[in-house]
C-alpha cells in the first residue's frame, strides 16, 4: 500500500509539472485591503466586481487581515466595484479597466453608517505602469490602440515593436525565437523553426479578433513559466450585452511601387494585396450567454521573375534582365511537354503568383453563475505561399554553371510549388 501511495504521489507530481510547463496568463484580477477609518482591518467585507458591458459578476470576502483577491477576471472593462460591510456605508469604484495579466489594487476604508449620510462614489484612475504590484516590466496594448496604430502586416509582430525594450521582434536583447507567444493561453510559437516566429506567415489570427496584448519583458510571475525570453500573451474579443461589429478592407497594387533604379528601368509585373473582413459580437441571452465571430479573407498577387528570354534582336544581357534561354527554346519545350504528356507549363515570363488565405474565429462565453464561467473558442487559418524552384544544383551536371534561378536559366510558372 505504501508503494502504491508513493507511485500515486509521483504520478501526481509529474502531471502537475507537465500542466505547469509553458503557462500563460489569459485573465486579470483585483486585490487589496479594506479597513475602517482607524486603519483596522474589516474581516468579512464583501467585494462585488461587475463587468459592465456583459454584466459578468465576480465576488470575494476579506480575510482576518482585511485582504481580498479576485482572480480569473475578464481583461478590459469598464468595471464597477462595490465594497460593503454591515454597519458601514457602501463604497463604489467605477470606470476600472483591467490590463491582461495584471492585478488592479484597491486599498480603501469604509466609513461608519452613522457618520455617512450618502453613498460614496469613487471614480478610479489607472494605476501607474511602474508600481510595486507589477511582476516585471511589461506593456499592454488594448483593442482601441490596435485600431489606431498603423500596421504594415496586420500581425502581432507589428504591435510588439511598441515595447521600448524591443528591437523589432527581439525583446530585451534576446533572439526573437525565444519569445513565448500565446493566444487565449494556447501556444502560437513557430516550433518548426522555418519562417517567422509565428505560424501562418506571421498572422494566424486577425488583429480585429484580438482584445488585448500583453508583452512581458522579464516576467517573474509564477503563472508564467516553461520558457525563456519575453512572454507575449494575447486574448480574443468576447461578446457583450450590446451588438457590435465592423466591416473592413485593405488594398494595394503595383502602382504603389516604382520601377526605376538609377538609370535602369524594369518591367512591373501585376501585383496586388486585397483583404476583406467582418466581425460581429453580441448577446445570445443578456448577462448570460454571448457570441463573437470574425472572418477574414486575403488575396496576394506577387510578381514572378523580372527577367525575359532572349531573342535574335535582344541577345542575353544580364544587367538588363535578358536571360540566356531564348524565346524559341522556351516555346518549343512548352509545346513538346503539352503534346507529349499533356502537361501545361504555364508562361515563363511576365507572370505573377497568387497567394490566397482565410482566417476564421468563433467564440462563445457563458456566465454559468457568479462562481463559474465558461468559454470555448474555435480558430482556423489557411494560407498558400508560392515558392520558386530550388537553387540547389547537381554536382554531376555541367549544363549550366549556376542554379535554376540564375540568369543562365528560366523556369515556367507551373514548375514552382505552394507552401
Amino acid at each position: 500500500m505504501k508503494q502504491f501511495k508513493r507511485l500515486f504521489s509521483l504520478l501526481t507530481l509529474l502531471f502537475v509539472t507537465v500542466v505547469m510547463f509553458g503557462q500563460a496568463t489569459t485573465t486579470s484580477g483585483i486585490n487589496g485591503r479594506i479597513v475602517d477609518p482607524s486603519g483596522k482591518p474589516l474581516p468579512g467585507a464583501t467585494i462585488i466586481a461587475v463587468h459592465v458591458p456583459s454584466g459578468t459578476q465576480y465576488g470575494a470576502l476579506t480575510n482576518g487581515d482585511g485582504l481580498f483577491s479576485i482572480q480569473g477576471m475578464r481583461p478590459g472593462g469598464p468595471y464597477t466595484i462595490d465594497v460593503t460591510f454591515i454597519g458601514y456605508s457602501k463604497k463604489s469604484v467605477s470606470d476600472i479597466a483591467l490590463n491582461l495579466g495584471e492585478s488592479f489594487v484597491i486599498n480603501t476604508s469604509l466609513e461608519e453608517a452613522s457618520t455617512q449620510l450618502k453613498e460614496v462614489v469613487v471614480v478610479g484612475a489607472r494605476a501607474p505602469v511602474f508600481n510595486s504590484e507589477k511582476n516585471g516590466a511589461s506593456i499592454n496594448i488594448s483593442s482601441q490602440q490596435m485600431t489606431i496604430i498603423p500596421s504594415i502586416n496586420r500581425s502581432i509582430n507589428d504591435l510588439t515593436r511598441l515595447t521600448p525594450q524591443a528591437n523589432g521582434n527581439q525583446i530585451g536583447g534576446g533572439n526573437y525565437r525565444q519569445n513565448f507567444i500565446t493566444v487565449d493561453g494556447a501556444q502560437f510559437n513557430n516550433a518548426f523553426g522555418i519562417g517567422t516566429n509565428l505560424p501562418g506567415n506571421g498572422s494566424p489570427i486577425s488583429l480585429d479578433a484580438l482584445d488585448q496584448i500583453s508583452v512581458n519583458i522579464t516576467p517573474f510571475d509564477v503563472r508564467q513559466s516553461g520558457f525563456i525570453g519575453a512572454s507575449v500573451n494575447a486574448v480574443t474579443r468576447s461578446g457583450s450585452n450590446e451588438f457590435s461589429g465592423s466591416v473592413y478592407t485593405y488594398m494595394k497594387n503595383q502602382k504603389y511601387a516604382g520601377n526605376h533604379v538609377g538609370d535602369a528601368t524594369f518591367i512591373k509585373n501585376p501585383s496586388s494585396y486585397q483583404m476583406e473582413g467582418v466581425r460581429l459580437g453580441g448577446p445570445i441571452i443578456k448577462n448570460k450567454l454571448f457570441f463573437f465571430i470574425n472572418y477574414e479573407m486575403e488575396k496576394t498577387v506577387v510578381p514572378g521573375p523580372q527577367r525575359v528570354a532572349s531573342t535574335p534582336d535582344s541577345p542575353p544581357d544580364y544587367p538588363n534582365n535578358i536571360a540566356r534561354p531564348s524565346v524559341a527554346d522556351m516555346d518549343a519545350i512548352s509545346q513538346y511537354l503539352k503534346d507529349t504528356y499533356g502537361y501545361e507549363t504555364g508562361p515563363y515570363q511576365g507572370y505573377s503568383f497568387e497567394s490566397p488565405a482565410t482566417k476564421f474565429l468563433a467564440r462563445i462565453d457563458w456566465n454559468i453563475n457568479n462562481n463559474h464561467k465558461f468559454n470555448i473558442r474555435y480558430s482556423s487559418s489557411t494560407r498558400k505561399d508560392p515558392v520558386a524552384p530550388s537553387t540547389s544544383v547537381s554536382p554531376f551536371s555541367n549544363i549550366y554553371t549556376n542554379n535554376r534561378q540564375s540568369m543562365d536559366a528560366m523556369w515556367y510558372k507551373n514548375s514552382g510549388y505552394f507552401q
